[in-house]
C-alpha cells in the first residue's frame, strides 16, 4: 500500500511540474531569426563571457564588437585597457560593460565624447531559455545623441540547441514608444545634442528589471521599469 501510494505522488509531482513548465513558454512569434554563432562553453551552462564570445564570433561584427574584441582580448591576455577605454566583467551577476571615455584620452581634445556597450542575460522560468541584451548608448559634451550603433537589441538562447535567436521586443515587453510618454513629459536641462528623442535603456547588473529614460532636448520622462517576472517583462 505504501509502495502504490508513494508511486502516485510521484506521479502527481511530476505532473505538477510538467503543468508548470507547460504554463508559459514563447510563441513561434518571439524567435524574428536564428544568429551564426553557436554558444560553446565547459560546465553546466553558459556564463556572460561565452555569450559575448559568441557574438563576436559573428562574420560581420560592427565597429562597437571591433573594439569589445580588442578589450575582451586585453582581459584575456591580463593587458592594461588602451587609456580611453574601460572593461567591466562581472560573471557572477552575468554582467559586461566596454565604455570609450574621450575626457581619458590624452590626444582627444575636440569634443567630450562618450560611448558605452553592457550586456546581460536572465535565466527564464521555464528552464529551457535565457533572455540576452545588448545596450549601446552615445553621448557627446554630456548630451545624449542617436549615433550609428545607438539601441538596445534583445534575444534568446535555447538552452538545448545552443543557438541565439533575435527577440520580438514587443512580445518580450521590452519595446519603449516615445509617443506613449508624450503627456508626461516634465521640462529640465537640455539632454539631447540634436533635435530628437532618444530613449536610453539601462540594463541591471544587479537585481533583474530595466530603467529606460526618454529624452529630447529639455523635455524628459525617467524612471521607467520594465520589471522581470521570469519570462517576460511587465512596464511599471
Amino acid at each position: 500500500m505504501k509502495k502504490v501510494i508513494a508511486i502516485i505522488f510521484t506521479a502527481l509531482l511530476s505532473l505538477s511540474s510538467i503543468s508548470a513548465y507547460g504554463q508559459k513558454s514563447y510563441p513561434k512569434d518571439m524567435f524574428i531569426y536564428e544568429l551564426e554563432p553557436v554558444v560553446t562553453y565547459k560546465g553546466k551552462a553558459p556564463k556572460i563571457t561565452n555569450f559575448l564570445e559568441a557574438f563576436l564570433a559573428q562574420d560581420e561584427t560592427s565597429e562597437v564588437l571591433w573594439h569589445l574584441s580588442m578589450c575582451w582580448n586585453h582581459y584575456l591576455q591580463g593587458e592594461p585597457q588602451e587609456p580611453c577605454s574601460q572593461f567591466t566583467v562581472d560573471e557572477k551577476n552575468g554582467y559586461i560593460r566596454y565604455t570609450f571615455d574621450s575626457s581619458l584620452c590624452d590626444d582627444y581634445d575636440d569634443v567630450d565624447d562618450y560611448f558605452y556597450h553592457e550586456m546581460c542575460y536572465w535565466n527564464c522560468s521555464d528552464g529551457k531559455h535565457k533572455i540576452i541584451a545588448e545596450n549601446d548608448v552615445s553621448m557627446m559634451d554630456g548630451k545624449y545623441y542617436l549615433g550609428q550603433y545607438s539601441g538596445t537589441l534583445f534575444y534568446i538562447y535555447d538552452n538545448a540547441t545552443r543557438k541565439i535567436y533575435s527577440a520580438n521586443d514587443e512580445l518580450l515587453g521590452v519595446y519603449i514608444d516615445a509617443e506613449d510618454f508624450k503627456s508626461s513629459f516634465e521640462k529640465g536641462d537640455e539632454m539631447t545634442r540634436y533635435d530628437e528623442t532618444v530613449v536610453v535603456y539601462h540594463l541591471p547588473q544587479q537585481g533583474k528589471d530595466i530603467t529606460v529614460d526618454i529624452y529630447r532636448g529639455s523635455l524628459k520622462k525617467t524612471g521607467i521599469r520594465l520589471v522581470w517576472d521570469g519570462m517576460y517583462f511587465k512596464r511599471q
